[in-house]
């Protein structure tokens, strides 16, 4: 299969099986079914890239370079205090500006399973397949976190027709894309999947946990807006700092 037609198969087949389990949601009544539909919707990026990986007879190859025992302890714990740091800062600064005593939420067992899953569900796809077949091309270093910022932003939408989120779609995608430049550092710098899946599970478990999310806040926006602009700032320094140390190496 060629690269443009790996990418091209990979979108569309991504996107149709978030859609098509979506649909398959609102027609099966029982309930465990439908949580295990709701995976396979939320696992698409990844179930997609093991599939054409597959069909290509690359998966084992592609797996073997994007989990490595290289910079283990970086890929472990850098994902876990940006999150924690980022997330933690956002909902501070909000009580500071509104008068409110910071707590933290209580997160039921179907939901921390449901975060749990995103350690698997997605980065295997997006940052383990898509952006290095995106780094192939010639385009410019830092338009590729942009276009797989913007894609995954665009994935989401399952999520805002059921109505499982809060967050007002442009501050979601600027969120995504911000998010998406952090990815790729840890990605750079790790060299290792681990790197990414960790984040996006510390990232998603931290939003409930301290009541950023509009959802777990009364629909209060403003700690979500206050994140998104630590994630631009962070995302900022530690590509300048990349491009730094790239350049002091050259």
């Amino acid at each position: 299969m060629k690269k443009h037609s790996c990418i091209i198969y990979y979108l569309l087949i991504t996107f149709l099986l978030s859609f098509v389990s979506m649909l398959a949601q609102t027609a099966i009544q029982n309930e465990a079914v439908r949580f295990l539909l709701f995976g396979v919707q939320a696992a698409s990026p990844t179930i997609t890239a093991i599939g054409i990986l597959a069909v290509n007879k690359e998966l084992r190859a592609n797996l073997s370079a994007i989990f490595h025992t290289e910079r283990l302890f970086a890929a472990i714990f850098l994902p876990v205090v940006i999150a924690l740091g980022t997330m933690f800062a956002s909902k501070y600064i909000y009580c500071i500006c509104s008068g409110n005593a910071f707590s933290c939420g209580h997160i039921p067992t179907k939901q921390l399973i449901v975060i749990l899953w995103a350690l698997i569900a997605e980065e295997i796809g997006w940052r383990g397949y898509l952006e290095p077949k995106l780094r192939t091309y010639k385009l410019h270093s830092a338009s590729v976190p942009l276009i797989v910022g913007t894609i995954w932003g665009a994935w989401h939408f399952h999520y805002f027709i059921q109505q499982r989120t809060e967050v007002p779609i442009l501050l979601f995608f600027v969120g995504c894309i911000a998010e998406s430049y952090i990815y790729s550092f840890m990605m750079k710098y790790t060299r290792n999947i681990l790197s990414a899946m960790i984040y996006h599970f510390s990232c998603n478990l931290c939003l409930h946990l301290f009541m950023v999310n509009p959802a777990d806040n009364n629909g209060i926006c403003t700690p979500y807006i206050i994140l998104t602009a630590l994630e631009a700032v962070t995302a900022l320094l530690l590509n300048i700092r990349q491009a730094k140390k790239s350049h002091t190496c050259s």
